[in-house]
Order: structure tokens, then sequence, then C-alpha cells
């Protein structure tokens, strides 16, 4: 429970006000017959939600209709509702809780009997009052106390709300917390005394109102889209995911064409490269031959030198000849 939801002042001056009643029997009548586990968890079950009187009436007529407690869990809820009368509160949800619980006991136990649970510690007791399949916190609470001497409060919402009224809570709370934390207020030895005062504050006071439920927000009625318009998303949330959505893929498609386009483009500058390197093989080539041709020319031109050398001696020689 929230710290500040709880005023202790405020419950010590209630209990002082409420005083010392007599407490509730525990099975709902005096006699010793019914004054066992199994009778005490039927009448705290009656005893839920509902008053003393419309509980001891209710066990009264659960008592005459049955033989045994096994009898109650193997009947239907509607048979028992028309037992203790349609109009008890929350009959549908308290006959199906009760049957649910003898049954989950019974499975334990093979039989409906918690005689086994009087050998084991408290806490071994407590861990399996409250895992009983169905039970309240209320009942459970109930049973644990009178019982088996185990100090705790039994509180339900009729109580949490008269709380509230008075000022012992500030806000609506969890009946089994408010439970915990009444039982460390009390004291064990006067825990008797302050279950039987709260008890008579609730048979003593007016039924609280039932708890109103806010309701739900309206929501706004959109204009109808004009009919040359878009219809618009009814949530601007799903319009943007969806685009976001939409500029993934596109970039993912675009992240894959372009890997694709450069291969493509690969082999044409591979070719480009491939007739470089063969026109610059081709001028390489023709640079080495353009000299061995120059060369082979040099010397036929140097043949008709010779050749006018050798008629201008003859000339000579025969000039001399002539003197």
């Amino acid at each position: 429970m929230k710290s500040g939801v709880a005023n202790a002042a405020k419950l010590t001056s209630l209990l002082k006000k409420l005083g010392s009643p007599d407490p509730v029997p525990s099975a709902g009548e005096g006699e010793t017959g019914y004054d066992d586990p199994i009778a005490v968890i039927v009448f705290s079950f009656l005893l839920w939600e509902a008053t003393t009187s419309q509980a001891q009436d209710a066990m009264r007529k659960v008592v005459d209709s049955i033989v045994d407690f096994n009898e109650l869990r193997v009947s239907l809820p509607t048979e028992v509702i028309s037992v203790i009368g349609s109009r008890y509160p929350n009959s549908m949800e308290r006959t199906q809780r009760l049957k649910s619980v003898l049954h989950s006991i019974y499975l334990a136990h093979h039989a409906v009997s918690l005689d086994a649970l009087q050998s084991g510690g408290k806490r071994e007791i407590r861990a399996f009052v409250e895992g009983l399949d169905g039970i309240p916190p209320y009942v459970s609470s109930r049973v644990l106390h009178r019982c088996f001497e185990v100090h705790t409060i039994p509180v339900d919402d009729r109580l949490v709300d008269l709380f509230i009224e008075h000022g012992v809570l500030s806000e609506i709370a969890c009946p089994d917390e408010v439970s915990k934390w009444l039982s460390r207020q009390v004291k064990s030895s006067e825990g008797n005394r302050v279950e039987a005062a709260l008890r008579a504050f609730v048979d003593s006071s007016p039924k609280p109102p039932a708890r109103k439920v806010p309701p739900k927000p309206k929501a706004e009625a959109k204009p109808a889209p004009k009919p040359d318009e878009p219809a618009a998303s009814a949530d601007p949330a799903p319009a943007k995911k969806t685009a976001k959505k939409t500029a993934k893929k596109t970039a993912k498609k675009t992240a894959k064409k372009a890997p694709a386009k450069a291969e493509k483009k690969a082999p044409a500058k591979t070719a480009t490269a491939k007739t470089a390197k063969k026109s610059t093989k081709v001028v390489k080539k023709a640079a080495k031959k353009a000299p061995a041709k120059k060369a082979a020319k040099k010397p036929a031109k140097k043949a008709p030198a010779k050749k006018a050398a050798k008629k201008t001696a003859s000339k000579k020689s025969g000039r001399k000849s002539a003197r």
C-alpha cells in the first residue's frame, strides 16, 4: 500500500469509538458441531461483502439443505443460489468461488477436511489456505485467525469504503493490503476485539454507495473528407510507420540496383583500357620500326655519291694522261 494512504491516528480514534462488542461465532452458530475449519470457510464466504444477519440466515438454510459439506462441493452454483436466495449479494460469484475452494481442498486431501493442517506450522498453513483456488482475502484471513491462531484482521471492500468515509484511508486500496496494514497496527492480543469491533462497525453502518467507474472519454467525431480530397487515416502513427517502411524499401532497392549498374559499366571501362593498351603497343612498334627503315635508306643515298666520286676521279686521270 502507498505511503500516506492510511492514517493510524484516525484508526485509533475510530476503534475507541467502536468499543468492545461481542464477537460473531466462527461458523455463525453456537453449536460445536459446525465450529470446524470447513464450516468456518462456508460461513466466512457468506459473511464476505454481506451483513452478519444475512450470513447467519443463509448458513442455517445451507446446513438444513445438505447432508455434509462434500454435498455442497458437488452442488451446482445455481442450486446453492436457490437455497440462499437469488437476491443475496454477489450470489453467483460467491457460490462459484465457494465451490472452487471446496474442490481444491478435496484434491489436496482427498476429503473436504482441513484436519491434516493441524499438525503443520503457521507458515505452511497460511501458504495452503491463501493458495486455495478462488478464495478471497477476507475469507482466508478470517479462517486463519479463527481456526489456526494466525494474527490477521479480515477486510473486505465494504470495510475499505467505510474507512475512506471516516478518513482512515485517503483512497481505495486492496483489501489484502489493508488487512496486512491493520495486522501491523494492532497487537495480536487485541486481534479478536478489533475484528469484532470492525464487524459491528460494518453491520451498523449503511451500505456505501456503489463505486463509480469513470466513463471512457468519447472519441471526437472527425469531419467527413471532401470528394476531391483523399480520406485521411484515422491514426497518424500508422501512416508514419508505413511511410518509413516504404522509404526503407526504396532505399534497399536503390542500394541493390547500384552495384548491378556498376557491374554492367565495368566491362566497358575494361574494353577501353584494352584498346588503349593495344594502341600504345602499336605506336611503340611503329616507333621501333621507323629508325630501321631510315637506316636502310641512308646507304642507298650514299651509293650515288661514291659513283660520282669515281667519275670525277676517272675524268681527272684522263686529263693527266692527255697532257
